[in-house]
Parts: structure tokens; C-alpha cells; sequence
């Protein structure tokens, strides 16, 4: 199975073994993803089989994994830095949109354990792997200062709100440009560098990108709408895993934020 894993696998992956099942190589992933979905103690779902990531060997490029059956999945938590390279089309409008190449630079630094239904956070872990850069292609959202121009906008409450716009459209832009949720980062910068400008960044997690976030371009306003929407028709007070993201990591004014600047623009 050694020999076959090997000889079929792309040289840039990171291949998957099945220690269950006799080393059997079940898949792979791309290197750059690889610290995010194969690190030690991840979850890694295959034809709807858990594993549990058993050993990363990060020099053979080898992940070994054996089947589970657990109630939660893993989220690694990563450090992004985004550069844009080029902005190859635009379009105007309440938030301006944008879609280019850009240099990406990651490193992940820990894992959340997350139930499955409840999104309710059951653990946490330390992941050791070393930082990884891609250029790929994204789609971006840069909101106007005149979005802010209420005195409630601090530049903390700011953040806190396009933080929260960012984990809805996480998890609604699959069910739009009909991909994994696996497939796309979104980033939430209050400050971007390439515009000093409050931003979100949805950027493909393949080099060179594979054309998800150049579909999203077209699709913004309604994507907005329906953000809008999902906050507004939750039950919670301040934020929960099935909107904007419980309160510990969204903030205590991330709802109250995000629907302020949502409402601008719907």
C-alpha cells in the first residue's frame, strides 16, 4: 500500500494512510492545508468515515490516521496574514468588491474540538507545525468610513462586527457557490494593508485558486442579504455558534455591531 501511495500521490501532498486497515493510502491533501486538516489529533472525515490523525511525519509527507467514531469535529485556529498582488476586476457600490490574486502566509497554532449539531466548543489542543505561504485568488468586501460614521463605532466595536459578518458568511458560502466549507477561508481584517479600510477577505485554500471565490464575486449583494437575514432571525441576545459565534470569540457587542452595519447596506 506504501509503494501505491507513493507512485499515485502528487509529490506536493500530504498522503493519507489507514492504519485499520493495513496502511491502505486513502487520500491526500495539499501541503499548504495540511497543518489546518491533518495535524496531530484532527478529525479527518473520508466517504463519511471519521479518523482521528494519529501522526503527522511532516518531512515524509505522510499522515496516519485510524477510524473513530466521535461526536465532535476539529477546527484548527490559524494566524493569517493576506497581501493582494493584483486586483484583476471590481465593482462599486455600498461596500465595494473586489476580486485579484493575493499571497497568503499562515501558521496554525491550536485546534478547537467542536460537537457536531450544537457547535458547542468540547476542547482545545497546541498544534507545532511550521508557517506556510500559497498565492491564491479571493474575493473582498472593503466597507466605507461612512459606514462608521455613528459614534457607537469604535474601532474595537468595529472589529467585533465585521468578525461576526465573517463566521455567518463562513458558513453560508458554501450553500452558494457549492463547495465544502473546508474549501474557503474568510478573513476579517479591521484595518487591511493593502487599503487601511475594514475588510473581509474570502481567498480559495488551493495554490493558485480553483475559481470559488471568482464565482462569489457576482453574488456579494445576495450573499449580504442573506447574512442579514441569518443574524436577524436568530433567537440569541449577544452572538451564539449558530450565528455570528458564541460571544467569547465574537465579542459581546459583535451582534449588536454586525446588524448595525449589515442594516446600511441591505
Amino acid at each position: 500500500a506504501d509503494e501505491v501511495s507513493l507512485r499515485n500521490a502528487n509529490p506536493n501532498n500530504v498522503v493519507i494512510v489507514n492504519t485499520s486497515d493495513k496502511n491502505r493510502f486513502i487520500g491526500e491533501v495539499d501541503l499548504f492545508s495540511a497543518p489546518l486538516l491533518v495535524h496531530k489529533d484532527a478529525i479527518y472525515i473520508h466517504e463519511s468515515q471519521q479518523f482521528q490523525v494519529d501522526e503527522l511525519d511532516w518531512d515524509g509527507k505522510k499522515a496516519f490516521v485510524s477510524e473513530t467514531d466521535s461526536d465532535y469535529y476539529t477546527d484548527a485556529i490559524a494566524k493569517t496574514d493576506l497581501k493582494v498582488l493584483d486586483i484583476l476586476d471590481k465593482k462599486g457600490g455600498k461596500v465595494e468588491t473586489f476580486f485579484g490574486e493575493v499571497a497568503v502566509t499562515t501558521v496554525a497554532t491550536a485546534f478547537k474540538k467542536v460537537k457536531f449539531f450544537t457547535h458547542e466548543n468540547v476542547g482545545m489542543g497546541k498544534i507545532y507545525l511550521p508557517e506556510m505561504e500559497m498565492h491564491s485568488t479571493s474575493t473582498w468586501l472593503e466597507f466605507p468610513k461612512l459606514l462608521f460614521e455613528d459614534p457607537y463605532f469604535e474601532e474595537s466595536i468595529i472589529g467585533e462586527g465585521i468578525r461576526g459578518i465573517a463566521y455567518t458568511m463562513q458558513n453560508l458560502i458554501p450553500l452558494y457557490i457549492m463547495c465544502d466549507r473546508a474549501d474557503i477561508s474568510v478573513i476579517p481584517m479591521v484595518r487591511a494593508p493593502f487599503s487601511h479600510m475594514p475588510t473581509i477577505y474570502v481567498y480559495d485554500k488551493y495554490p493558485g485558486g480553483v475559481g470559488l471565490s471568482k464565482k462569489l464575486f457576482n453574488l456579494i449583494p445576495m450573499l449580504l442579504s442573506s447574512v442579514h437575514d441569518h443574524i436577524n432571525n436568530c433567537g440569541c441576545e449577544t452572538g451564539c455558534p449558530s450565528c455570528i459565534g458564541p460571544p467569547l470569540e465574537s465579542g459581546l457587542f459583535g451582534k449588536k455591531s454586525a446588524r448595525k452595519i449589515l442594516k446600511q447596506l441591505i
